[in-house]
């Protein structure tokens, strides 16, 4: 059984080679005298626009090598782990007739399908490659002492080690003269790399305003299902619209889901902390929660509810900018107002505003909605996890929290 599977392996091996390595005895000089090594590079390392990755494999020694094959070894994105065969989802790198693999001779280069918001996250490639080698051997006779239950007796044997590119033979051996030849060697070799994608959600082909925001609300409880505790949430806003509101409130009491008929249920503990800073305090009104998140036919409480909001005055320019940290991601939300002067004919400060500047400030709103009171212009960035704590920081949201009239 055992011939017959190392049998299966060379016959798939030969099956698959694709390029004709020359091995001419007994020298096999065609042949380097060490393993070939395999690389690989995707490019570019993180994809920000929607976009495809470059990935491209070859060897150290091309004329050794049979074949070079590549292939999307797994994603690891916001909510799931992604692997090949996954339900819903197409993977990003795909051969010919539907393969894993993508072949080449004796190096590939390929470009995986365009990727979009959907598919950020982490993503491994991985390349393999069969390469020849040759390595120089020669016979030894060894003398040794064992051991025959009674005395030590002297015991000589022939044994052939490698001594060409490395030495092996023991110190207790001798070559014998003239019995030197050259061993071609074979093997697999491989390695992968990561590359990242985070696109930013307005990028999306045929989505609009309200679209992605309902995108992001069913983002943010999912991911709180996850991440519990850990979430947390800062908001420096004149509003915060539904059905974003609607989650971030959710998120702040903690909730109850997946009950069974036995009413044993799962439980997402409220998020660690939200702090929202405003000039409009009307907009907290069902977004704070202290205490704790009580619930069960005998009531227990669990995890402490802390949203809470600041009135820091009129200093507020921007529509709305929020930052979640998620369970793999954060999220970062801006809604700004562009006003009418900007965009509409019909405005009397239209004709106010140069050509140029008007124009700038157009075409950097990919994605909007136009309002009674003017155009809100959308930008959602989902990034790595780790990133709000520092913008936290660097946006002094704790002193101006303090500094402002808190709620409750």
């Amino acid at each position: 059984m055992r011939f017959l599977a190392l049998g299966a392996v060379f016959l798939s091996l030969a099956l698959a080679q694709t390029c004709q390595v020359q091995m001419t005895p007994p020298d096999y000089k065609e042949l380097p005298v060490y393993m070939p090594q395999i690389s690989l590079q995707v490019f570019p390392n993180a994809l920000t626009q929607r976009g495809s990755f470059t990935v491209s494999a070859s060897t150290t020694n091309p004329s050794a090598t049979a074949w070079v094959r590549v292939r999307w070894n797994g994603g690891q994105l916001a909510l799931k782990d992604v692997n090949w065969g996954t339900p819903g989802y197409s993977p990003p790198l795909q051969g010919p007739n539907r393969s894993q693999w993508v072949q080449g001779c004796p190096s590939v280069s390929t470009s995986t399908r365009e990727l979009d918001d959907r598919d950020n996250g982490k993503h491994t490639f991985y390349a393999e490659a069969l390469v020849y080698w040759r390595e120089q051997w020669a016979t030894f006779k060894c003398t040794t002492q064992q051991w025959n239950g009674s005395n030590w007796q002297t015991v000589t044997y022939n044994q052939n080690y490698q001594v060409y590119p490395s030495y092996t033979a023991p110190s207790y051996c001798q070559e014998v003269p003239n019995t030197r030849y050259w061993q071609v060697r074979s093997q697999v070799v491989s390695t992968s790399q990561t590359a990242y994608a985070y696109i930013s959600w307005e990028q999306r082909a045929g989505t609009s305003y309200d679209a992605v925001l309902a995108d992001l609300a069913n983002r943010i409880v999912e991911d709180h299902k996850r991440a519990t505790a850990s979430m947390v949430a800062y908001a420096y806003a004149k509003e915060i619209n539904d059905p974003v509101k609607s989650a971030l409130a959710k998120v702040a009491q903690g909730y109850f889901y997946d009950c069974n008929w036995l009413g044993i249920c799962q439980r997402a503990d409220p998020a660690g902390e939200i702090k929202i800073l405003t000039d409009v305090p009307s907009i907290l009104t069902g977004l704070l929660y202290t205490g704790r998140l009580c619930g069960g036919f005998i009531t227990f409480c669990f995890g402490a509810q802390n949203s809470r909001g600041a009135d820091i005055g009129p200093k507020v320019e921007i529509k709305t900018f929020l930052m979640v940290k998620g369970w793999r991601h954060d999220y970062l939300l801006l809604d700004r107002l562009i006003p009418r002067k900007y965009y509409d004919p019909s405005d009397r400060e239209y004709p106010g505003v140069p050509e140029e500047e008007r124009n700038q400030v157009l075409q950097s709103c990919r994605l909007y909605k136009d309002t009674q009171e003017g155009r809100r212009c959308l930008a959602l960035v989902e990034t790595p996890t780790g990133i709000v704590p520092t913008l936290k920081a660097l946006l002094m949201i704790d002193p101006m929290f303090q500094r402002g009239r808190q709620y409750p």
